[in-house]
């Protein structure tokens, strides 16, 4: 469909609500007696964004990745806009936003995997073998998290299993994100 003469406030708002990270909808203008399949509006939602926090070459390896692909990422690191124990401060997670865990030290991820828990963010991971997965679901069912809000919790991350390199596990997780992203399009 081209349209000749676009509502241009239309257009406007739709650009507005996405730039404020909320989805859009645009009406389209459709020929008297146009087929009932045709699509009466275009829905739009606003780009993927990722949160990492971790610390490590596999994060460095993530946010060079990411930015190639146009996806903003906000990495906080431990000790570095991170506290031990506490919820990452100035932090939002939207329903487009990824917010994944990369940390070998698993003591940090408590208190950020239960912030995460609270936000609408449509991906969360925390990566770690069995061992590092049993403890972390044992210490967020004692702090009152049910089976359902724990089934949000991606572990492990990535599509390729066991990925070791930094580059292959930077890949391997960027790209389930982004499936995971694309699956939530309005028109798929």
């Amino acid at each position: 469909l081209i349209d000749l003469a676009p509502a241009r406030e239309a257009l406007a708002r739709c650009a507005a609500a996405l730039d404020a990270r909320q989805e859009a909808v645009l009406p389209l203008a459709l020929p008297p007696g146009a087929a009932p399949d045709l699509l009466r509006e275009r829905r739009y939602m606003p780009r993927l964004r990722l949160v990492l926090m971790g610390a490590g070459i596999e994060c460095a390896a993530l946010v060079r990745l990411a930015a190639a692909q146009g996806i903003p990422v906000e990495w906080r690191e431990a000790g570095q806009g991170l506290s031990l124990g506490q919820p990452p401060a100035g932090l939002s997670a939207d329903p487009w936003t990824a917010v994944l865990l990369l940390f070998h030290d698993h003591e940090w991820e408590h208190a950020l995997l239960d912030w995460a828990l609270g936000t609408p963010a449509f991906y969360i991971g925390a990566q770690g073998g069995a061992p590092a997965r049993e403890e972390r679901l044992r210490r967020l069912r004692a702090a009152g998290h049910e089976d359902a809000e724990l089934a949000r919790i991606t572990s492990p991350v990535g599509l390729i299993p066991k990925a070791r390199d930094p580059a292959v596990l930077a890949l391997s997780v960027l790209a389930e994100i982004v499936g995971a992203y694309e699956a939530l399009h309005p028109h798929r």
